[in-house]
C-alpha cells in the first residue's frame, strides 16, 4: 500500500512540472519607451522589453513583437517616457533595530534605488536582506558587508561592534567566518596593523570574498603608492586617506587619538597636483573601484547648503532624533572644507583620466537625504568633470560590473534583473532629470514615488 501511494505521488509531482512548463508566467512587454541603455548615449526608440519572471527576456525589435500575441493588460505603453536601469547606493548604513529605517528602505526604492551595498553588517541586516529577496519587506536588494574589522584600538571606540585584532593569526577564521555567515563583503578599517590589513586582503582572495577598505593609518606616515594601490586593492571608501599620498607637506608620524584630524584634515590642505595625476594613473591601471561619497563632504561642509537641504519636504520627513543628530554638526560645517575641496581635486582628475566610479553617499551622515542624496552624487559627478552618461554609469552599470552581473556597459541582456526607472525627462540631457521619476521597476513590480513616499 505504501508504495503505491508513492508510485501515485511521484506521479502527480511529474505532471504537475509538465502542467507547469507548458503554463509559464506570462510576458510583460514594455512599449513606446525611450530606452537609455547606457552602452553609449544614444536613445532607442524602436525597442520593446519583454519581461518574464522578473527579469528581462529579451529586447526585441516592433516588428519582431508582431510575433506575440498578449493580453492588453499584459502590455505596458510608455508614452515615449524614458527607461533605464534603476539606481545602486554602493556606500549606505542601515540600522535594523531602528524603527525607522524600513521606512527609509521605502524612499530609497522611492528615489530609484533598487540596490544599496551596507557597508557594516549584522543578523539584522542579513534578515532584512533574505526578507526583502523573499518578498517579505518592501526595500531595495542589499549586499550587506560583515561587522566592521578594526585594529586597536578601535576608531569608534565603545561603539565598535565587529571583530579587533592586532594578530595575523587570527584574520584567517575572520575571514572564513564572515563568509560562512553569508555576508557579501568585508569591510576593513583604519586601525589595523599594516600586516595584519594585507593579511586580510590575501586571505579575501583565498575565501573569494570581496573587500571595501579605508586605508589603514600605519601606511600613511611613509605612503608607498604602489603597495597600497595595485591589483590587489580593495574598494577604497569615501577617498578617505588618500591626502597623505598626494600632499606636499612633510608628513608626521601620528598616532590615535589625533589621527583622525591631521590625516582627515590638515593633510587635505595642500594637494600637489602632478602627485594627484599620478596617483589616479595607479588606480585606473590597476582597475581598482572607488567609491567617492562626495556628497558626504559637499553637503555636511556648506551652511548655506545645509539651510536649504534642511528646507526641503525630504529633511521634514525624518524622524526626530535623525534630525537632532544632523543639527547638532551645523556649525561644525567648515571642518569637512578641506575633505571636500581635496575630493573635488580628485574628481577632476578622475573625470579628464576617465576612471570608472561607484555612486555612494555614506547615508546616514548628516544631511545625506535616503536615495535623493544619490541623486545629488551624480550632479556632483558632473560638476567636476564627468559626463552625464558616466555619472549614470557609476550608480547603474558599474554597480552591476563590480558585482561580476555584467562584463560589458550593456545592462538589456536576457536573465538581468527588471530592474528600471521611467523617467519623464532624459537624464542625459540634463542630470538632475533623474529626479523626474514616474515610476520605479523592481523585479518586474511597478512603484510609485508618491506611494512609497507616504508616512
Amino acid at each position: 500500500m505504501n508504495t503505491f501511494f508513492c508510485k501515485i505521488l511521484i506521479l502527480t509531482i511529474c505532471l504537475s512540472a509538465k502542467a507547469y512548463e507548458r503554463h509559464p508566467s506570462p510576458i510583460k512587454a514594455l512599449v513606446n519607451f525611450r530606452i537609455i541603455t547606457l552602452q553609449d548615449e544614444q536613445v532607442q526608440t524602436d525597442k520593446i522589453v519583454l519581461l518574464r519572471n522578473g527579469k528581462i527576456l529579451k529586447l526585441i525589435s516592433e516588428e519582431e513583437f508582431d510575433d506575440y500575441q498578449l493580453a492588453d493588460s499584459l502590455v505596458i505603453d510608455g508614452h515615449r517616457k524614458y527607461l533605464m536601469p534603476s539606481f545602486s547606493e554602493m556606500h549606505a548604513h542601515l540600522q535594523p533595530k531602528n524603527p525607522y529605517y524600513k521606512r527609509y528602505l521605502k524612499d530609497f526604492l522611492g528615489y530609484g534605488v533598487t540596490r544599496i551595498r551596507v557597508m557594516a553588517g549584522n543578523k539584522g541586516l542579513l534578515t532584512w536582506r533574505d526578507s526583502i529577496s523573499k518578498g517579505l519587506l518592501v526595500g531595495p536588494e542589499l549586499k550587506v558587508a560583515g561587522p566592521l574589522i578594526d585594529g586597536t584600538p578601535p576608531l569608534w571606540g565603545k561603539s565598535h561592534d565587529g571583530p579587533v585584532t592586532d594578530e595575523v593569526s587570527k584574520v584567517d577564521s575572520i575571514v572564513r567566518m564572515q563568509k560562512s555567515q553569508g555576508y557579501d563583503l568585508i569591510k576593513l578599517y583604519e586601525r589595523l596593523p599594516e600586516d595584519v590589513y594585507f593579511a586580510f586582503l590575501k586571505a579575501a582572495e583565498k575565501y573569494n570574498i570581496r573587500v571595501a577598505a579605508h586605508i589603514p593609518l600605519k601606511l600613511l606616515s611613509e605612503p608607498d603608492v604602489k603597495q597600497v594601490f595595485n591589483k590587489h586593492s580593495p574598494s577604497f571608501e569615501h577617498l578617505k586617506n588618500f591626502s597623505p599620498f598626494v600632499t606636499t607637506s612633510e608628513i608626521k608620524k601620528i598616532d590615535a587619538p589625533d589621527d583622525y584630524a591631521y590625516y582627515g584634515t590638515e593633510l587635505c590642505k595642500d594637494p600637489d597636483a602632478s602627485k594627484v595625476k599620478d596617483l589616479v594613473r595607479e588606480i585606473k591601471a590597476n582597475n581598482i573601484w572607488i567609491c567617492p561619497t562626495s556628497v558626504l563632504w559637499k553637503n555636511s561642509s556648506s551652511k548655506e547648503r545645509i539651510e536649504k537641504i534642511m528646507n526641503t519636504e525630504s529633511f521634514q520627513r525624518l524622524d526626530n532624533g535623525m534630525k537632532k543628530w544632523w543639527l547638532s554638526t551645523k556649525d561644525s560645517a567648515e571642518g569637512n572644507v578641506p575633505m571636500d575641496e581635496l575630493s573635488n581635486v580628485f574628481l577632476e582628475e578622475m573625470a579628464r583620466q576617465k576612471v570608472k566610479l561607484l555612486a555612494g553617499t555614506d547615508f546616514p551622515n548628516p544631511f545625506l537625504i535616503p536615495g535623493l542624496s544619490l541623486h545629488q552624487e551624480m550632479q556632483n559627478l558632473v560638476k567636476h568633470g564627468f559626463s552625464n552618461l558616466e555619472a549614470l554609469r557609476a550608480a547603474t552599470i558599474y554597480p552591476a560590473q563590480y558585482l561580476q552581473e555584467i562584463y560589458g556597459t550593456y545592462y538589456f541582456t536576457t536573465g538581468m534583473e527588471a530592474n528600471f526607472v521611467i523617467l519623464k525627462k532624459n537624464p542625459l540631457k540634463d542630470i538632475e532629470n533623474t529626479l523626474t521619476i514616474e515610476k520605479v521597476i523592481f523585479k518586474g513590480q511597478f512603484y510609485y514615488p508618491e506611494t512609497l513616499l507616504e508616512n
